[in-house]
């Protein structure tokens, strides 16, 4: 059967408070939470919440910019590798206390003036960095590529390209990040690409295209991806990472056959 997380920055924006989203994910029958960005707020509220609602967390985001920030990919930025450790070191805490199934490293757009080529070399050396810190108290490092339309000049596009580099680096405790909505878009052929890669995939992001809405409301044939992720016995989460079309609630109508 399959377990389905809830992107809480996204959905239950009916609370204004993001941490006790948590709560409302549980009602509508989530078993794990996860966010876009993390950092700003208290990892002992974040705990104590998600104890005390008796969530899990599918996926904890580490910060790409500089700074711990938004931004460039500080990741494959050549001569920024103490700002990358500094990133680093600010996710260990929150994954060896919430202990999610995999920290993400979102393949965004290098610095500016930075070719491909030399974004990949470092790049790879600050993967092999965050899987053995990350290894080191138990959590999978997942890479996931992204749609240049929605991240324009995304440092890795495909599954294919994001697993060549996995496999360049050769790092046990490094995996693939799925999101059906960039993947639907960059490469096609859903089911046949996560049964090729189900090995790796730490996780699964889901939401429909163009729109970024719920399953039912665009051009992918959500009843049949999910049909084969429980053919195939996937058993990781599957990320609901959406902005609802209407309220939270309406837009779980698809979920019910599923859960």
């Amino acid at each position: 059967m399959l377990k389905f997380s809830a992107n809480i920055s996204m959905m239950f924006g009916e609370e204004e408070n993001p941490i006790k989203r948590m709560q409302l994910a549980k009602n509508a029958g989530f078993g794990a939470v996860e966010y876009l960005f993390i950092y700003d707020m208290s990892l002992d509220d974040l705990d104590r919440e998600s104890d005390n609602v008796g969530v899990e967390w599918s996926v904890i985001n580490v910060a790409v910019g500089e700074g711990v920030k938004h931004g460039p990919l500080v990741a494959a930025a050549p001569g920024k590798e103490n700002a990358w450790r500094q990133n680093v070191a600010a996710a260990l805490p929150y994954c060896k206390t919430l202990k999610p199934s995999a920290l993400v490293i979102p393949a965004h757009s290098p610095p500016d003036g930075v070719s491909k080529a030399d974004a990949l070399t470092v790049f790879k050396e600050n993967l092999k960095f965050a899987a053995d810190a990350f290894g080191d108290i138990g959590t999978k490092v997942i890479v996931e590529p992204l749609n240049p339309d929605v991240r324009p000049n995304s440092l890795l596009r495909t599954s294919d390209e994001t697993m060549a580099i996995i496999e360049e680096v050769g790092h046990p405790n490094v995996g693939l990040e799925y999101d059906a909505y960039h993947m639907y878009s960059t490469e096609g052929n859903m089911e046949a690409t996560v049964e090729k890669y189900l090995p790796y995939i730490g996780n699964i992001q889901i939401a429909d295209v163009p729109e970024r809405h719920e399953p039912g409301t665009g051009k992918v044939d959500y009843d049949g991806f999910l049909a084969a992720l429980d053919r195939l016995n996937y058993s990781n989460w599957v990320a609901c990472e959406y902005r609802p079309s209407s309220n939270t609630l309406d837009s779980l109508r698809w979920m019910k056959k599923w859960v």
